[in-house]
C-alpha cells in the first residue's frame, strides 16, 4: 500500500491512501503474465502520467498521483504551490455550476514565472448526486514569459466563449458545420458531434426563414439578429436570433466559410406573446365593461326621467296639492334621490365615453372668473349646511382659456364636491388660478380636510376607487369624480394630480397647456 503524500496543509486536510502496488524489478520477479503487465501499465499511467487528483464535494483531496504531488511540492517564492491552491472555492463553484471549471495560476519562482493550468470536472452518481470532482494539472515553466500574445489572445477568446450564453458555430464555404460550441446542448439538446457535418441551412425548420437566411448569407457581409427556428432533440420548435460574418482567406481572398452565434429567444418570445394576449384580453374586457355600463346607464335613464318628472309634478302640485305632509316629504326625498342617481349615471356615461375614445369637446373662449362664480353657486348650499368657508383667489388680469366650458365646470364641480365631502365642519376650501412660468394655466382646489395617505393617492385616481373602500366607510360615493376629472383634463391636453398630507388637507391641481391660454402674453407668470 502506497500512502499518498500530503500536498500541503492548505492543499489537503485528510491525506488518503490508495492501492498502488510497487513495480517489481526483473531481479526479484520472473517474467510477468499478461494480466500482471496490464496492472503494471495501468499503475505507471495513473501514478506517473498527467498530474491528477480527486476531491470530495468540500474540496478535501481523497487521492492524488505522483505527478500531482510533485507539482504541489514545487518550490515557489514564499512556499510551495500546494499551499496556494484554494480547492474549497473550486468545490463551491463546481457545486453551483455542475460543469467544467478552468483555472490558471501564476507563481513567482526565482525571478521567473511558473503557470499552473488546471481543469476540474464534477463527478456524479447515477442519480445525479455530486460526489466530488477530479482535477487535471499542467505546469508551464516560465509560463508568463513563455506565452506569446497569440496564446494569450486564444485563452481570452476561449474564456469569452465559455462564458457566453449563445452557442457559436463555424462552417465551410458550402455551409457545412465544422465547429460548434458546447452551449448547443442547452439550446437544442444535442451534443456538438450530432451537429458537426450537417448543413447550417438544414437546421432551420421554416422554409421561409431558411430562404431568408440563405439570401442573407449570400450577400457576404456581416449581419446581426436574423430570426430563425430549429427543432431540438425532442422535436420541439425553438426560436433563435443569429448573427454571422463571412471568413475569407487572407492570401487569396476566397471565401472559406462563415462564423456566427445564435441566441435562444424561445422563452422571451413566449413571455411577450403571453403579455400581449393578456393585454388584449384586458383591453377587450375593459371595452366590454365600458359598453355594458353605457348600455345599462341608458336603460336606467328612461325610467329615472319618468320618476323625476312625476316627482316634480307632485312636488309642485300641478295636478292638485298633496295634503299629507309626510307624503310631501316622501316626494321631496324621491325627487332628490332621483336627481342624485341621475348624476351618478351621467358620470358613468362620461367615464365610459372617455375610456372608449368617444368623448368630444366643444371649445370656446372661457373666462375663468365667470367659471369660478358658477361652480361656487352650485355648492353654496352645501357649504352653508356644513359650515365651510370658500375662498376664491384670482390674480389680476387672468387670461381666458380656449376650452369646453361645460367640461371645465364639471371638473371643478367634482373637485369642489370632494373637498366639501372630506372637510370637517369649520374647515376652509380655496379655489385659485394662476399662470405657471411655462405659460400653462393652473387651476387648484385645496382644502383643510382629512387628507389622503401617500400610498393611496395613485389608487383614488382609478375608477370606483376610494381611500376608504370598506363597506362601512364613513364617506359615501362612487369614486368616479377624480377619474372623470382626470379624463376631462386630458381631453384638453392637460393633467390632474393630487398633493395631500393625511390629517392636513389636499390640493387638487388641474393644468391646462399654454397653447390653450388666450391673451397670455401680456401677463407676468405667477411664481
Amino acid at each position: 500500500m502506497n500512502k499518498v503524500t500530503p500536498l500541503a496543509p492548505s492543499f489537503v486536510s485528510h491525506p488518503a491512501t490508495v492501492n498502488a502496488p510497487k513495480v517489481a524489478s526483473p531481479a526479484n520477479e520472473a517474467t510477468p503474465s499478461p494480466a500482471r503487465l496490464n496492472d503494471l501499465f495501468r499503475q505507471e499511467l495513473v501514478e506517473f502520467g498527467p498530474a491528477m487528483m480527486m476531491c470530495d464535494p468540500k474540496g478535501q483531496i481523497t487521492w492524488a498521483n505522483a505527478s500531482c504531488r510533485r507539482i504541489a511540492e514545487t518550490r515557489i517564492d514564499g512556499g510551495i504551490i500546494g499551499e496556494r491552491l484554494r480547492l474549497a472555492e473550486i468545490a463551491e463553484e463546481i457545486d453551483l455550476r455542475r460543469t467544467t471549471v478552468f483555472r490558471d495560476w501564476d507563481f513567482a519562482a526565482g525571478g521567473s514565472v511558473q503557470r499552473l493550468r488546471a481543469r476540474f470536472e464534477p463527478i456524479n452518481e447515477a442519480g445525479g448526486t455530486l460526489t466530488g470532482f477530479g482535477g487535471l494539472f499542467t505546469l508551464l515553466q516560465d509560463g508568463r514569459n513563455g506565452q506569446d500574445e497569440t496564446a494569450q489572445a486564444l485563452d481570452r477568446h476561449m474564456d469569452f466563449i465559455r462564458l457566453s450564453s449563445d452557442w457559436m458555430w463555424e462552417t465551410d464555404a458550402a455551409l457545412n458545420i465544422r465547429l460548434v460550441t458546447q452551449r448547443v446542448v442547452g439550446a437544442l439538446g444535442m451534443v456538438p458531434q450530432q451537429i458537426i457535418g450537417r448543413n447550417l441551412l438544414d437546421l432551420v425548420a421554416s422554409d421561409a426563414l431558411r430562404a431568408n437566411l440563405q439570401r442573407r448569407l449570400q450577400k457576404l457581409s456581416p449581419f446581426r439578429d436574423l430570426p430563425f427556428d430549429a427543432e431540438d432533440a425532442t422535436g420541439k420548435r425553438k426560436l433563435f436570433l443569429m448573427s454571422a460574418l463571412p471568413v475569407f482567406d487572407p492570401a487569396s481572398g476566397a471565401l472559406t466559410g462563415y462564423r456566427g452565434a445564435a441566441s435562444d429567444i424561445t422563452e422571451l418570445t413566449r413571455r411577450e406573446e403571453n403579455l400581449r394576449a393578456a393585454k388584449e384580453s384586458a383591453e377587450t374586457a375593459n371595452r366590454a365593461k365600458s359598453q355594458f355600463l353605457a348600455n345599462m346607464s341608458h336603460e336606467l335613464m328612461t325610467p329615472l326621467n319618468a320618476i323625476i318628472g312625476f316627482a316634480d309634478v307632485m312636488r309642485m302640485g300641478l295636478l292638485g296639492p298633496v295634503e299629507n305632509p309626510e307624503y310631501r316629504s316622501y316626494v321631496r326625498d324621491i325627487h332628490g334621490s332621483a336627481i342624485n342617481l341621475m348624476g351618478i349615471i351621467n358620470d358613468i356615461l362620461d367615464v365610459s365615453r372617455i375610456e372608449n375614445g368617444q368623448a368630444e369637446i366643444n371649445e370656446s373662449a372661457c373666462n375663468i372668473e365667470e367659471l369660478f362664480d358658477a361652480v361656487a353657486r352650485l355648492i353654496q348650499e352645501r357649504l352653508q349646511a356644513q359650515g365651510l368657508d370658500l375662498r376664491v383667489d384670482l390674480p389680476a388680469r387672468l387670461p381666458r382659456v380656449h376650452a369646453d366650458k361645460r367640461k371645465l365646470k364639471q371638473i371643478l364641480a367634482n373637485l369642489l364636491a370632494n373637498a366639501v365631502k372630506f372637510t370637517p365642519r369649520g374647515g376652509r376650501i380655496t379655489l385659485s388660478a394662476s399662470v405657471a412660468r411655462s405659460g400653462d394655466l393652473v387651476l387648484c382646489v385645496s382644502d383643510t380636510g382629512i387628507g389622503i395617505a401617500t400610498e393611496d393617492i395613485d389608487r383614488v385616481m382609478h375608477p370606483f376607487s376610494q381611500a376608504d373602500a370598506g363597506l362601512n366607510r364613513k364617506y359615501e360615493g362612487t369614486g368616479l369624480g377624480l377619474t372623470l376629472s382626470l379624463g376631462l383634463a386630458k381631453l384638453h391636453g392637460g393633467d390632474l394630480h393630487l398633493e395631500s398630507t393625511l390629517g392636513e388637507g389636499t390640493r387638487a391641481i388641474v393644468t391646462l397647456p399654454a397653447a390653450r391660454v388666450i391673451d397670455g402674453n401680456h401677463l407676468t407668470p405667477v411664481k
